[in-house]
Parts: structure tokens; sequence; C-alpha cells
């Protein structure tokens, strides 16, 4: 088992947690990117089994700071960017879980000579315009609003917890400060990218995923070129967790590879 050790890094002004293994070698990284609401360490055990693994936690998450100001996507990507530069990371492989997918994917389609290989895991990025969607879109404005019309104080956290659920989108109330910044990532469909990725991709997703359904899987696949898909039965959107030795022996196959 390899240690991982936890560190701290400023990059444009925020104050970053990421984690190293103990025998981190820049030239032979694979870089962690975590879902929305997760954090670096989620990934757990598997980073100690890595010789060489850097794992952030991406801003607003975990033990770094939040962003100033409200990002897209892109922010993200550009915040990557820095801090594999700036820890003199070369070519690394790239494994990205849900959100941290859709941060991956982008990455790999504007950096293509900066990136040796990529990992989708459950990965976000195909925003289909569903009647949920539009509904939460057009009405987590108006529900804001309600709630702060004066005896509606007690109601407030109850009633909004019942109504993001019945639309599916418990996330954005798990959001608290960062809403504003889910609302803009969740309309943000980046499947143009995927014909521009040139990099190894392997995609590995749970049959059972419901938050990026086989099918995503399955689209993102055709689109990237000469990518690979696998999925594991019997899992869900946390894969990694769920048969985590089925994963890892996918995941280190892949990387493994000459």
């Amino acid at each position: 088992m390899n240690r991982m050790n936890k560190k701290n890094i400023i990059i444009d002004g925020l104050n970053v947690r990421y984690y190293l293994t103990d025998n981190f070698d820049p030239e032979k990284a694979v870089v962690f990117l975590h879902g929305w609401g997760s954090e670096a360490m989620h990934f757990g055990g598997m980073l100690q089994k890595i010789e060489s693994a850097a794992a952030l936690d991406l801003p607003g998450f975990g033990g770094s700071e939040k962003p100033k100001g409200d990002w897209f996507l892109e922010d993200y990507v550009e915040f990557v960017r820095k801090f594999i530069e700036q820890l003199g990371i070369k070519k690394p492989v790239i494994a990205g879980h849900s959100f941290g997918g859709s941060i991956a994917i982008r990455y790999a389609s504007e950096h293509k000579d900066a990136v040796d290989r990529m990992i989708l895991i459950g990965s976000a990025g195909i925003r289909r315009k569903s009647a949920r969607k539009i509904i939460f879109l057009m009405l987590s404005k108006t529900v804001g609003l309600i709630f702060r019309i004066p005896g509606l104080g007690k109601l407030r956290n109850a009633a909004r917890k019942r109504f993001y659920k019945a639309i599916d989108s418990e996330d954005y109330i798990q959001s608290g400060e960062l809403s504003e910044i889910y609302k803009r990532i969740v309309s943000e469909d980046i499947s143009k990218s995927f014909p521009n990725v040139t990099v190894p991709t392997l995609l590995i997703w749970g049959e059972d995923d419901k938050e990026t359904p086989i099918s995503d899987a399955r689209e993102m696949s055709r689109s990237i070129p000469g990518s690979e898909l696998e999925i594991i039965k019997g899992a869900g959107h946390y894969v990694f967790l769920d048969k985590p030795e089925e994963f890892e022996r996918i995941f280190f196959s892949f990387i493994r590879k000459s």
C-alpha cells in the first residue's frame, strides 16, 4: 500500500486540499477528479494501490475553499490545468467520476498533447432537456422567492427538500452556496467535445447507474473515437465503491497498458 499525504496549495487565491502518494512521480501521475458533492478521498483505498497518484478536492468541496464567483464548467477545467501545471505533472492519466468526468472530457479535448489517457467513471456531460430539468430551471428561483414570505420560514427547509426531491434535483438543495454554480453546470451539454478527444479512453459504468444512465455511457462511447466501454453488473453510480474488486481489475488493466 502507498500512503496518501494530505497537502495544500494556493491556486488563484484559493486554498486547495489535495493528496499525493508517497512515491509521487510527476512523470507517471494518475490524477483523480471527484464528482459533485464528493471529495478526493471518496476514491479511498484504491488511491493507495497506485504507484503515483494525485487527487484533489475541487473548489467548494472537501477541504478546498469555494470559488470566488459563480463558475462555469470551463472555470473548473482551467483550475485543473493550473493544478497540474503547478505540480509539474507531465501527460497524466486523468480519471474523472461523474462531474469530474465532464471536467476530464473538456480538459482532454482542449489539451490533446497534455494527457496520456483518460478514464471516465459514470461520467456526466450529456444534458438532456427533460421535463423535470426544465421544471427545475424554471421554478428554482420562484420557489426561493415563495419561501421568503413571512411566516413560511419554519417550513422552508422541509418544503424545499420535498420539492427538489420530487423533481429529482436533490443535488441542488445540497449545494448550498454552490447552488448557482450547480445550475450552470447541469445546463451545460458537452457532447460536442466528445469527437475532439483523441487520447485512449476507457469508460467504466455501473449497470444500475441512475444518475448517469447506461444510455449515456453508450452514447459517449460511440462519440469518443476508439474508446472502450466496460459495464459492471450489480453496481450503481458509485461503481468503484459498489464493486471495488471488479472495478480495480478493469482500471489497472487499462493504466498498465503500454
